[in-house]
């Protein structure tokens, strides 16, 4: 008896775990399936840092989108093995009570008791099956992820060290960077998913109409300057600058944003990347007034924790307009609220910062562009058949304006503006309409600098050298015009792809760094 109930308790727990295993291999791969919809071009690198950081912030449409690609399959399945046990078990209570035998007169407790037998050996079998299914489910979405994601190379890099700092970064610490007697206003844009494959080719795009139009002829003005790839192309995407905090990190420091797979103590609610000297600290030691606009959850991906440890930013997120009154209470769209309104609070705090008598930095990040398919906003038209088209020529639109308000005011001669792109759009639809053989990039401008450059044209350049350039575009001196990863574009420097190659200095920055981890992961 005690045998026989041991049996049964095993094969109860078989089961429990057949099922649990069904449905878990159910969500990986409805999981999968949600990745490969939504975002194009993901890589392990961004999966790991998303696991590692804040997730507040994110906005509703994608954790709801999620949840409608997972929940329902993994619910059916569920279904399905409550049905098939069910079932079963109906099966087995007809035979426990000799139905078959009372109709053929024949009842007996020894025939209920070999029916038993041999339906309690159907049910190990069934269980028995139904753990070999589900094993082989999941270890294929295992090998799946380790292909699709490129995992192995991803540990290969983990564990091969890379000298890249070593020999080529430029400390700003030890760099004698000097600033005009009359300090430059900046206000400094990221532009969300910003390419410029949205401009028509003879810009260096890749679409027929061109929907960045008015950016374009920014592009071109006599007080602006954007450099170029040959084939007129904007800036290269390079590996760990490729999601929006990397990139920001990138832009900021000259360095790409690159955390362990193993935390080593690591904690970014505490000191974000503490060894980086940044634009930030760089402009706070100079007397900058610096506020980071934003109409998102500043803590999402731990923004607010790397703005206010380097530079000591004022976070004026999408909580901080409500606090202020500047939206309702319940107000909340796409990741918070519209880069309409984050445009027009930007007239605000500029004007009000102007008035100032120190310097200010006005960083801000733009949303409506984000995937999937936009935030049409009211000023987006419907000229295109697909709405992220309008999405982005509505962008387009509202950059250009911002630009032009903000040449009519009496400061604008001592403002410095730069738009640039985050990374590529993740927008898998628009990403699937480029032909592969297209050479994506990203778009940038930088609106009335101090500096002049020596060459614009056939550069090949990244996020990594927007932070020695946006220095120099707002006057300061670098000896040498290296700082970071990074070198100045308005200068003859060449730039690490220039001087290195794409893939050598992507594939180095992928592979781990003593250096790195050393001195920039922990406090100084």
């Amino acid at each position: 008896m005690e045998k026989k109930r041991k049996k049964e308790g095993s094969n109860k727990k078989a089961r429990v775990a057949a099922v649990c295993l069904m449905i878990l291999s159910t969500l990986l791969w409805a999981s999968f399936v949600w990745l490969e919809s939504y975002f194009a071009d993901l890589t392990i690198d961004k999966m790991v840092f998303q696991m590692k950081v804040p997730m507040e912030g994110t906005g509703f449409g994608i954790i709801f989108n999620y949840l409608l690609y997972t929940v329902p399959p993994c619910m059916v399945m569920g279904v399905l093995l409550f049905l098939l046990f069910r079932s079963q078990r109906r099966k087995e209570e007809k035979r426990d009570t000799g139905k078959e035998e009372l109709q053929n007169g024949t009842k007996s407790h020894v025939s209920r008791e070999k029916m038993r037998k041999r339906f309690g050996c159907f049910k190990e079998k069934l269980v028995r099956h139904l753990l070999t299914i589900s094993g082989i489910f999941f270890v294929s979405g295992i090998i799946f992820a380790m292909f699709r994601y490129d995992i192995p190379s991803y540990v290969y890099a983990q564990t091969h060290p890379s000298n890249l700092y070593e020999t080529r970064y430029v400390d700003p610490n030890r760099v004698d960077i000097s600033f005009p007697e009359k300090k430059r206003n900046l206000i400094y844009i990221f532009l969300e998913s910003f390419e410029n494959t949205y401009a028509s080719k003879e810009y260096g795009g890749y679409e027929q109409e061109n929907l960045l139009s008015e950016l374009t002829a920014l592009q071109r003005e006599d007080d602006s300057v954007h450099f170029s790839q040959p084939g007129g192309y904007g800036m290269i995407e390079m590996a760990n600058c490729s999601w929006t905090m990397a990139s920001m990190v990138a832009q900021t420091s000259g360095v790409p944003l690159t955390i362990p797979l193993a935390n080593n103590g690591y904690n970014m609610y505490k000191t974000f990347l503490p060894g980086l000297t940044t634009l930030g600290e760089i402009l706070e030691h100079e007397g900058y007034h610096q506020i980071l606009l934003l109409g998102s959850d500043a803590g999402f991906a731990g923004t607010d924790h790397y703005f206010k440890q380097h530079g000591n930013y004022e976070i004026h997120d999408y909580d901080y307009a409500v606090e202020q009154g500047w939206i309702p209470e319940d107000y909340y769209e796409w990741w918070g609220y519209e880069d309409e309104k984050l445009f027009q609070f930007a007239k605000e705090e500029l004007s009000r910062l102007a008035e100032e008598d120190e310097p200010f930095n006005l960083t801000m990040a733009t949303m409506d562009t984000h995937c999937v398919s936009g935030y049409s906003c009211e000023l987006c038209g419907d000229t295109y058949e697909d709405p992220y088209r309008n999405v982005i020529a509505c962008a387009d639109h509202q950059l250009a304006d911002f630009v032009r308000w903000v040449k009519e005011q009496p400061w604008y001669d001592n403002t410095t503006i730069i738009l640039c792109g985050d990374h590529l759009t993740m927008d898998t639809k628009y990403a699937e309409s480029v032909d592969a053989e297209f050479t994506r990039s990203i778009f940038q401008v930088i609106v009335n600098p101090a500096a002049e450059a020596e060459q614009t044209e056939d550069r090949l350049f990244c996020a990594l050298d927007l932070f020695p350039t946006t220095l120099a575009a707002i006057g300061a001196e670098i000896p040498g015009n290296r700082l970071g990863l990074g070198r100045n574009l308005f200068s003859g420097e060449p730039t690490l792809i220039e001087s290195m190659g794409m893939e050598q200095l992507s594939e180095q920055i992928k592979q781990t760094s003593r250096y790195y981890n050393k001195h920039f992961l922990f406090d100084k």
